[in-house]
């Protein structure tokens, strides 16, 4: 089973990667819900994407007849059974169930190698995703021994252990062949090791700075304190975690520690989120008692550090326009006891963050406001597995390239070039790849900074947190520099966030050297944690804040009190108008009087 996992796994990264829409990372697609054996899938996965590179070419010295992949996904399968129908072909195949793309991620990842090597006619062939992982356990891993059991119950499940049999047999004849093909490429490559030869193929470099980080869990305040985790995991579970020193409420644990499953985690007493996913609110510091402002708030992680900081007294208003999304943000917070009836702290609403109005009276007492919008994602490109992919398809990526593109799509000031871009002539177009990430981070950074301007322009805010999960310094330092101006104006300024954290923000891209050095910045292979950057603004209370917030207070005090009083109009005359309830209400059915009997 294993196996068949992992090979549907590495199908659908490297099909989704080679259509450049993306996908889905490993870590998704291995802990998906239909996945077994998860940890191990994980790891045979991220060890065959590593060695793609080198079993391409020995499986084909070796003569093992490969075939393509299935296509993974539903859509395109209907899409091409459609494309088929209209040209009169039979589309039998077309699967009209209407489920979405991702809702079938954990089911797609177990079938796409059936179809190829169950016929008779493909006996001798082996799809290819699936000899990616076989070679990789017959070279470098467990090794094979061809397993005839059948673990599933239903035909098509069968039919894809009956295939990982067939490709599994094939393997095993092969394994002579393949071993003898490896030292003949090592040998003639002059690489005295697998790992030798992987870090000089392209994209080597990046593969080898792949990080393990340590794990970290968020104490959640609102249930619990950091003392008592402490206490308890080190009494019942035999657990040591160390404090971070940066994020006062969050705990490390050694890398590799798996905490999906533990007793802490399940009761929402301990909260697994990344350290620098902690920033944010670390950053922003909001008082006891304040409101908050979460703008892009799904999938909640930051929402509920907000809550636990601002606490039973305070609120947070958070925002997210997507309704699948805000689903599972409303989960997550009432996990974390952040929407109890009686008093939430959270107070989830579906909305275009960009189309609300900062005037609305109940942002009145909004005084600090966390923006983290959509981004590249790039901070996060080693946790993901992109180098992985990006190393598997021998795509060359280069860790130290600082891409810097501006508003417009062109590269800005100071950005460095990559070895392969320094080679080729200045004028040389880029390739498409690099040409449409350019223009995704182009488009990116300008909704980022009409996300930021609105952040600044909420009457009373004091505190504002711009944060993302990218490196690229278009989507951080050149966003904060577009929009400082009018922060000045309105009486901000750049505050130094994390005043203890080592490693600041990039010099030039329009800033100071004073303002790069208020940025926070983490690198994902040198921090401990992932790629992250965030800003702080700030500014004194506004002058006619206190006014607004009271005014805001007296409008919601007169709403509730026109409520009771419709509430207790509405008892009355239910009543009969005196209060007192009568015998017999209009309405109520009576009672039938019983006849008294003739003799007592």
């Amino acid at each position: 089973m294993v196996w068949r996992q992992a090979a549907g796994v590495v199908a659908r990264l490297l099909d989704a990667d080679g259509a450049r829409r993306g996908g889905a990372s490993i870590k998704t697609l291995t802990l998906a819900p239909g996945v077994a054996a998860k940890k191990v899938t994980h790891a045979v996965v991220c060890e065959t994407l590593k060695h793609v590179p080198i079993l391409k070419l020995v499986l084909d010295d070796a003569g093992v007849a490969l075939s393509d992949d299935v296509v993974p996904n539903r859509r395109r399968r209907r899409a091409e059974d459609a494309e088929r129908a209209g040209r009169g072909e039979d589309a039998g195949a077309a699967d009209s169930s209407g489920e979405e793309e991702n809702g079938s991620d954990e089911n797609d990842s177990q079938r796409d190698t059936s179809d190829v090597a169950a016929d008779e006619e493909h006996a001798s062939v082996v799809p290819r995703s699936l000899a990616y992982v076989l070679g990789y356990e017959a070279l470098f891993g467990a090794g094979l021994e061809p397993d005839t059991s059948s673990d599933a119950a239903g035909p098509e499940k069968r039919t894809d252990a009956a295939a990982v049999v067939a490709a599994t047999r094939i393997v095993v004849r092969a394994r002579e062949r393949l071993k003898s093909a490896l030292k003949r490429r090592l040998k003639a490559s002059k690489h005295g090791s697998t790992e030798a030869f992987l870090l000089a193929q392209p994209g080597g470099k990046a593969l080898a700075a792949v990080p393990t980080h340590s794990r970290h869990a968020r104490v959640n305040l609102l249930k619990t304190d950091v003392a008592a985790c402490e206490l308890e995991l080190r009494r019942v579970f035999s657990l040591s975690p160390i404090r971070d020193p940066h994020v006062p409420d969050l705990l490390v644990f050694p890398p590799g520690c798996d905490l999906h499953d533990h007793r802490m985690v399940q009761d929402g007493r301990l909260i697994l989120q990344g350290k620098s996913s902690c920033f944010p609110a670390a950053a922003l510091d909001p008082k006891p008692g304040w409101t908050a402002l979460d703008c892009c708030a799904a999938p909640g992680n930051k929402t509920t550090h907000l809550a636990a900081r601002v606490g039973r007294n305070g609120g947070v208003l958070a925002f997210d326009a997507d309704t699948r999304r805000l689903r599972r943000l409303r989960e997550n917070c009432a996990h974390a006891g952040a929407m109890d009836r009686a008093a939430p702290i959270v107070v989830p609403e579906r909305g275009d963050f960009l189309a609300l109005n900062p005037a609305d009276p109940k942002f009145a007492r909004v005084r600090c406001v966390l923006l983290d919008p959509s981004c590249s994602g790039s901070g996060t490109a080693a946790t993901r597995g992109d180098y992985l992919i990006a190393a598997a398809r021998g795509e060359a990526i280069d860790v130290e390239a600082d891409h810097d593109v501006d508003a417009c799509g062109s590269e800005g000031i100071g950005s460095k070039k990559t070895k392969t871009e320094t080679a080729s002539a200045e004028d040389a177009a880029p390739p498409p790849r690099v040409a449409a990430a350019r223009a995704r981070v182009a488009s990116l950074a300008r909704f980022q900074t009409e996300a930021l301007r609105k952040a600044l322009s909420f009457p009373s805010a004091e505190r504002v947190s711009y944060s993302t999960c990218s490196v690229y310094p278009a989507e951080n330092e050149r966003v904060v520099a577009a929009v400082l101006p009018e922060a000045r104006r309105l009486g901000f300024e750049l505050e130094r966030a994390l005043p203890s954290w080592h490693r600041r923000g990039l010099r030039g891209r329009g800033l100071s050297d004073a303002d790069a050095d208020a940025l926070v910045r983490a690198d994902q292979f040198e921090d401990d944690c992932e790629g992250f950057f965030v800003a702080l603004f700030s500014r004194p209370t506004p002058p006619g804040a206190a006014k607004v917030a009271a005014a805001a207070a007296a409008t919601e005090a007169k709403a509730r009190e026109d409520l009771e009083a419709a509430r207790a109009t509405k008892r009355a005359a239910a009543d009969g108008g005196s209060g007192v309830r009568p015998v017999y209400r209009a309405g109520a059915k009576r009672r039938k009087k019983r006849a008294a009997p003739l003799f007592r």
